[in-house]
């Protein structure tokens, strides 16, 4: 998982956690992050608009609280238009939803900017109304074994082609999905369920796409020399689409 996506299941995962204890949400910039910010959309002020911008995610929170936030889910698209654009600055198109009360439904979706002079990145989330949204919130299922079965295809593939190394990344999501040497002294990656958080690690080994030394670099030559591009691209966008789904069980559904 990268780090745009682990930031938004982090602020998620806090929002939930605060909303289910009543208790203010916790969450600490990480290495890289210079700051997390929010701009609302413009609201009517006496003749015309003004607009808001939270400057954490503490004061973010307690804005769209008041606000009557009613549920807060990630949302993240499993198909993308070109899988090898995936290693760069905002090309997740991942957000954070927000469910109200009144039945509002709005979305934030971030935008990183890279500040060289402070050597860390300064994001902006942005919302945007959802205009016409479905009735009821989304609900997502469980693909622990669809998602298991594309790690076992897709290692297999790995050795078919000869990448040994993608072959055991495969293969350690597997186990991690498993459930196999867990350490319990290993501080937790997110703050979730002990199932969940199997499921969100192994999502977060199995995302291979990005640039140089990724899925998307040698192993797709390799699969070319061998004549075997038609099965490369479905099987990684099979397992784009698991990750995808994957990441949203186990950060929406506890």
């Amino acid at each position: 998982m990268n780090g745009q996506m682990y930031q938004i299941a982090k602020i998620v995962v806090a929002a939930k956690k605060a909303m289910q204890t009543n208790a203010q949400i916790q969450y600490e910039l990480v290495m890289g992050e210079n700051s997390v910010q929010f701009q609302f959309l413009p609201e009517k002020w006496l003749l015309g608009t003004r607009s808001y911008t939270a400057k954490t995610v503490e004061e973010w929170f307690e804005r769209v609280r008041k606000s009557g936030l009613q549920d807060i889910k990630l949302f993240a698209p499993w198909k993308v238009e070109n899988r090898h654009l995936l290693g760069f600055s905002n090309t997740t198109q991942s957000a954070i939803l927000c469910f109200y009360e009144n039945g509002k439904v709005s979305y934030f979706m971030p935008n990183w900017e890279f500040d060289r002079a402070k050597k860390g990145w300064n994001v902006l989330y942005t919302e945007k109304e959802w205009p016409n949204p479905p009735e009821g919130k989304p609900g997502y299922e469980d693909n622990t074994e669809s998602f298991r079965q594309i790690l076992v295809d897709i290692q297999q593939f790995a050795l078919q082609i000869g990448s040994k190394i993608f072959a055991n990344v495969f293969g350690h999501a597997i186990s991690v999905l498993d459930g196999e040497n867990e350490d319990p002294d290993k501080k937790p990656f997110l703050d979730l369920p002990k199932r969940n958080l199997r499921i969100i690690e192994a999502a977060s080994i199995a995302d291979v796409f990005g640039g140089m030394s990724s899925w998307n670099d040698d192993p797709n030559v390799m699969a070319q020399e061998k004549g075997l591009t038609r099965e490369y691209d479905l099987l990684s966008d099979e397992l784009l689409k698991n990750i995808r789904l994957a990441i949203m069980y186990a950060i929406n559904e506890w």
